[in-house]
């Protein structure tokens, strides 16, 4: 049965198809837009998102490609974990090429955004006769154990945040950020994620809802401090620097410039992914984490110009 959502969309224009696979090894949920006929992205989301954190891209990209996006493990429509270990790199990269094998049989682009990008990079140095070419939203080049140490011996001062200076702090901060994200009723949830992000639109407004769930009375992330703490966890014990040389694919990273506090430790990483690499580094001026979000025309026009 078509859902309301999908209803809604479909009266806005918008062409989304969204299937759950539900087989003994995998189940989650997989949005598509365009024409199979057309080359395939796979788009891989973030921390505490879901599929449809791609749905501009998707809208904007759908006449030129085929385009897949997946729930991720504790995210969306799939399943959570018990366990800390069951979201590390090994595990998820079991599982993805799981997912991959049933919704894509030939080669594909790759397009993944913070953590997803660190999901990426690992699968495409297993796999790389699977990936024609990566673009990466403002991930992979992130080392947790540098930026700790980076933040430890700086003096905090001179930063508007409060910044994590080890695992255990990140993984504290993260799990108080998702479990305590809890809102009355809808209307007031949308209040404070309109003034979230740099920009809004009714697509927007439904990406940001497809990460929330009625839960008790309660409108709460879908994804939990638990499956947060794996995440971070994951990409700590399995930085991507160890998989700089084995990377032989065409990347290219487009990098956030917000906040500019986070300039110089951007910088440094930054060149060290590029030496490791071998990747084309493009700053998208004015643009947060979500840079996605904040220039969806500006990073459709990247997708065209490097994906062909």
């Amino acid at each position: 049965m078509e859902t309301s959502a999908n209803q809604c969309l479909k009266r806005r224009g918008v062409t989304l198809k969204q299937f759950f696979i539900n087989n003994e090894d995998v189940k989650t949920e997989v949005s598509e837009w365009g024409n199979k006929e057309n080359p395939t992205i796979i788009c891989i989301h973030g921390v505490g998102s879901s599929s449809l954190s791609f749905l501009e891209l998707g809208e904007l990209l759908k006449y030129k490609y085929h385009i897949l996006s997946i729930d991720l493990l504790g995210h969306g429509k799939s399943p959570v974990f018990n366990k800390d270990e069951d979201y590390e790199i090994p595990n998820l990269i079991n599982w993805i090429s799981k997912v991959i094998k049933i919704i894509e049989k030939d080669s594909f682009y790759l397009i993944a955004h913070s953590w997803g990008s660190c999901i990426a990079l690992h699968y495409a140095a297993l796999y790389p006769e699977k990936v024609k070419k990566v673009l990466l939203l403002d991930g992979s080049y992130h080392i947790k154990q540098f930026e700790y140490d980076y933040f430890t011996n700086m003096d905090k001062k001179q930063l508007a945040f409060e910044p994590n200076c080890s695992l255990n702090e990140e993984i504290q901060s993260y799990e108080a950020d998702f479990d305590g994200y809890v809102f009355s009723n809808w209307d007031d949830f949308l209040y404070v994620e309109r003034n979230n992000y740099l920009r809004w639109s009714e697509l927007l407004e439904t990406a940001v809802k497809d990460l929330m769930k009625e839960e008790n009375g309660k409108i709460r992330f879908c994804a939990s401090g638990d499956t947060a703490r794996g995440a971070i966890k994951s990409m700590y014990n399995s930085p991507t620097n160890l998989l700089y040389d084995k990377l032989k694919l065409p990347i290219l990273l487009l990098q956030a410039t917000l906040p500019s506090s986070w300039d110089e430790v951007r910088t440094l990483e930054v060149e060290e992914f590029k030496k490791g690499t071998n990747a084309i580094v493009k700053k998208i001026e004015g643009t947060t984490h979500l840079l996605h979000w904040d220039k969806p025309d500006l990073i459709v026009e990247e997708v065209l110009s490097w994906m062909k």
